[in-house]
């Protein structure tokens, strides 16, 4: 039997699901591994971030050819998926490669905690001291739960039997076969898949870990300066921030459908206009903040200039 969401010609209601528990649970996985795996064949690299083994590399170009054969494979010569093909499948490579690197910069970040030079801590101290909210949080326990917050577009496949499959695979990063339905698909199916994508993979999973990964950096660089380490984690910065502007730009159609959703209900237009305000200026802020690694002298913007602190 053929779900109602799911084209005939494209794939049936089982082989979709076993697709999304296949690929919730790799991801799910793959990203356990890239946590861990960076403290297997770590290199310290003095006081600031370690640099991990070359393996991790080969493990993540393997996911991303898998995920481009996985879409390559359901799609084939089926005419559902031929105008797709140009603008989505990058995309979704993209999103793989935006999801592994987001892991292991979390990993590299607990690594270098086995390195006896590591003055990450100490630095993150000062500047959590002068920030606006003065936290006092460690910063390890930061990255990993920025690394936590991106669980949740992985679990909901694998644990909730979805009415729409299209929803789930586009929480997975699989957006040539998520935009498929798009000229079929109601105002309620519109209004599950901007929520899901806006709160989970743009805020949860790309703007708090950029944040989180420029800070890092910043630090990693007034301490030791320009490392390769350093580079990877530049890597994984620059791939989430054109992540971030994709998922922007994707759901800037979908946007008024869901503003127009809410009818006479005003309130829930200033719940929803003031939420997508605070996410611009997360987006902006983290631009203002790239830029200070390179502006700066210290490599860090705090919320009143250039971060100052004692190397």
């Amino acid at each position: 039997r053929v779900s109602p969401e799911m084209p005939d010609e494209l794939m049936q209601k089982d082989d979709a699901s076993r697709l999304l528990r296949v690929w919730s649970a790799g991801l799910i996985l793959k990203q356990v591994v890239l946590l861990i795996g960076p403290a297997i064949g770590v290199s310290c690299a003095g006081a600031g971030l370690a640099q991990a083994p070359l393996w991790v590399w080969f493990h993540i170009a393997g996911w991303c050819f898998f995920a481009f054969g996985t879409e390559l494979l359901v799609c084939g010569d089926r005419p559902a998926c031929q105008s797709n093909f140009s603008y989505t499948m990058p995309s979704t490579v993209l999103n793989i490669f935006d999801v592994c690197t987001d892991a292991l910069a979390a990993g590299v970040m607990l690594a270098s905690y086995k390195c006896e030079d590591c003055r990450l801590e100490a630095a993150w101290k000062q500047v959590a001291a002068k920030s606006a909210l003065r936290v006092n949080i460690p910063l390890w326990s930061i990255a990993l739960f920025a690394w936590l917050a991106t669980l949740p577009q992985f679990l909901i496949p694998l644990f909730t039997d979805s009415h729409n499959s299209f929803v789930d695979l586009d929480l997975l990063g699989f957006e040539t076969i998520a935009s498929l339905p798009e000229k079929t698909s109601d105002a309620n199916s519109t209004q599950e898949r901007f929520m899901f994508k806006f709160f989970l993979r743009l805020l949860a999973e790309n703007a708090f870990q950029i944040h989180v990964q420029i800070t890092i950096a910043g630090l990693s660089i007034a301490l030791t300066g320009w490392t390769p380490a350093v580079d990877i984690m530049l890597i994984s910065i620059y791939t989430t921030f054109v992540v971030l502007l994709f998922k922007f730009c994707q759901l800037w159609p979908d946007f008024w459908l869901v503003f127009e959703s809410f009818k006479s209900d005003m309130p829930a237009k200033v719940v929803f206009l003031n939420v997508l305000l605070a996410a611009f200026v997360v987006v902006a802020y983290a631009l203002a903040k790239i830029l200070a690694l390179f502006v700066c002298p210290q490599h860090l913007l705090n919320y009143n200039g250039c971060a100052e602190f004692d190397v």
